[in-house]
């Protein structure tokens, strides 16, 4: 196996030259490039108990994630993984820049005190909606986040076409998706993504499956994977892939 700093760099060679092929494609539709990350078991779990954080990958697997996320203007999480994890999703472990933090929140739950809130860069942004309530928005701006509300009730899904829109007017042209569970499921089951890169670690947890329902289609089309490359990291299995729909 090459050396983890080859590794690191074939990497962010990799999602360089994806981003550049797929350069006409999101221009034309006006959103960013999309790059699904995350961690899994073998039976395909993200974690061992629902809201709660576990650490599934390798070290060096962590060091891939921050690979990709310098590689990405943006990283999008849900409430649900600030939550549980309350993550810094910054670049710690390789040299590179901060993308901007991405907040899914219709109720505006996320805590004051939460590592996003105190970014070493910049603020969130938290995309949620019309009637959260007013004092929350208050006390996050307060803060600095930027608040985007983009439905009306709390609880509604985020639409994520317009959402991508947004971000790609206000200069955000690649962003890394890495979880939770929820939004994964909606991006895939919305085809909004140009790649995936999916660390696949050697356990079974028997927990909380991130695609928690079938994807069903009428068409019987199946959301996949065309795999590019695949390569061990330490103990993980990491699996690159571009879209692909599989006829059922």
């Amino acid at each position: 196996m090459p050396a983890q700093s080859t590794l690191v760099e074939m990497a962010r060679n990799r999602i360089r030259e994806w981003q550049a092929e797929g350069t006409n494609h999101y221009q034309s539709e006006q959103r960013p490039w999309v790059t699904l990350a995350f961690a899994q078991s073998l039976d395909g779990c993200l974690t061992f108990k629902r809201g709660h954080p576990s650490a599934l990958s390798s070290d060096a697997a962590l060091r891939l994630t921050h690979a990709l996320r310098a590689e990405h203007q943006a990283i999008l999480v849900g409430v649900g993984t600030v939550l549980a994890d309350n993550p810094r999703l910054t670049v710690r472990l390789v040299p590179g820049q901060h993308p901007q933090p991405l907040v899914l929140d219709t109720h505006l739950r996320i805590p004051l005190e939460s590592h996003i809130l105190h970014h070493p860069t910049t603020a969130p942004w938290i995309f949620t909606a019309t009637k959260a309530p007013a004092n929350r928005r208050n006390a996050l701006e307060a803060l600095g986040a930027r608040i985007v509300p983009l439905v009306d009730e709390p609880g509604d899904p985020i639409p994520l076409p317009l959402m991508l829109r947004y971000l790609w007017e206000n200069g955000i042209h690649s962003l890394m998706v890495e979880g939770g569970a929820k939004v994964l499921t909606a991006f895939i089951e919305a085809h909004l993504l140009d790649a995936a890169i999916i660390t696949l670690a050697p356990i079974w947890i028997g927990g909380y499956h991130y695609i928690n329902k079938l994807l069903v289609s009428p068409e019987r089309k199946a959301p996949g994977l065309s795999l590019w490359q695949w390569e061990m990291w330490d103990q993980d299995l990491i699996l690159w892939g571009r879209p692909r729909i599989y006829r059922i």
